[in-house]
């Protein structure tokens, strides 16, 4: 097995027990016994809230860009190590070789521009995001409208509140009028 391929596959290995860690939930170090159920079960949580959504994001995004920049670093690295033991390589008889390796290494860096650019965005995802592009595609939008309703800070619940308005009236709710803003009573006499 070459060095650059197992490199690689080291990488992989690597990078696929950090993710599998990222994910595994801790163990309860003073339990001896096993784990027995309560008498009155607390349902677990079904959905994922802004701050779970976006973390995971982030994170997968993250994830992304370290292997590309590991892949990256193995091509080069290969790269150096063959133009080093490779006779071919040291008398030019291979260049084809040597450009596949180069077009291989630029495509990576063109991805990994691509990811730098995903991660960016998920670090600038909006509870505005989280609702059109996580809740609103949910199989069972009551029940999870229910369940993260208590787990929005009031931060959040004004940027909805807001992206409502703008989508309901076509306008920012500080341009909207004393009117559409006013809901005592007296505003409707």
């Amino acid at each position: 097995m070459s060095l650059n391929k197992y490199l690689s596959g080291l990488m992989a290995v690597c990078m696929a027990a950090f993710a599998l860690s990222v994910h595994a939930a801790p163990a309860s170090k003073f339990s001896s016994s096993p784990v027995r159920p309560a008498i009155a079960a607390v349902p677990t949580p079904q959905f994922k809230s802004y701050r779970e959504w976006k973390t995971e994001k982030v994170n997968s995004a993250q994830l992304k860009v370290t292997i590309i920049k590991g892949q990256i670093q193995t091509q080069k690295t290969g790269r150096r190590a063959a133009s080093g033991t490779d006779p071919n390589l040291a008398r030019g008889k291979s260049m084809e070789a040597v450009a596949a390796h180069n077009i291989s290494v630029e495509a990576l860096e063109r991805q990994l521009s691509e990811e730098q650019y995903d991660l960016e965005v998920a670090k600038d995802l909006s509870v505005t995001d989280y609702f059109a592009g996580y809740l609103t595609k949910v199989s069972d939008k009551k029940a999870a409208f229910k369940e993260v309703a208590g787990k929005l800070s009031p931060e959040e619940v004004a940027e909805l509140m807001n992206a409502y308005a703008n989508s309901v009236f076509g306008a920012h709710a500080s341009d909207l009028p004393a009117s559409a803003t006013n809901t005592s009573k007296e505003a409707g006499r």
